[in-house]
C-alpha cells in the first residue's frame, strides 16, 4: 500500500473547481495537515464526513487518516456528535467500498482496526441500534464488500 504522507498539492486536487462538492471540500481541506484536518472533525462531523465523499483520490485517501485518528481517538467519546462520528465513518467505508473501491480499497488494512473497534463499541459511541443501526451489520457489510 502506498501511503499518503504529505498534504495533497493542488495538482492532487485535479479539476475540482469544475464540482461544487469538490471545489467545497478543496476550501475545507486545503493545504491542511492532519492535525488540522482532525480538528475540522470535531465541530461539523456529518459535514466533513459529506466533503471526504466527494473529494478526488488522492486527498481522499490523505484525509480519510485524520477522520481515523479522530474517531478513535478518546477525546471523540466527550463529543456530543461521538455517535454521528462513529456512524458517519463506517458508513463512508462502507459507501467507498460499493461505489468507489479503488479510491479505499488500498487504505483497508490500514483502516480495518479502527472499523472493528467501532463495530465493537457501539453502546461507548452512545449510538442507539435504532437510529444508526448495528455496527456489527455494517462491519459484515465492510467485510463482504472487500472480499469481492
Amino acid at each position: 500500500m502506498k501511503k499518503i504522507l504529505q498534504i495533497p498539492t493542488e495538482e492532487d486536487w485535479g479539476e475540482y473547481k469544475n464540482d461544487l462538492d469538490q471545489k467545497y471540500a478543496h476550501k475545507m481541506f486545503f493545504g491542511k495537515n492532519l492535525a488540522e484536518a482532525r480538528l475540522l472533525f470535531e465541530g461539523a462531523v456529518i459535514e466533513r464526513t459529506g466533503e471526504l465523499r466527494f473529494m478526488p483520490v488522492i486527498p481522499f485517501q490523505y484525509y480519510i487518516g485524520a477522520y481515523c485518528q479522530y474517531v478513535t481517538s478518546p477525546a471523540v467519546l466527550n463529543n456530543r456528535n461521538a455517535s454521528d462520528a462513529a456512524s458517519c465513518f463506517l458508513r463512508l467505508v462502507e459507501s467507498k467500498l460499493r461505489v468507489d473501491p479503488d479510491s479505499i480499497s488500498p487504505l483497508m488494512k490500514e483502516l480495518m482496526p479502527a472499523i472493528e473497534y467501532l463495530a465493537k463499541n457501539q453502546v461507548l459511541f452512545d449510538a442507539d441500534v435504532d437510529i444508526y443501526g448495528d455496527f456489527n451489520e455494517i462491519f459484515s457489510e465492510i467485510e463482504r464488500l472487500e472480499q469481492r
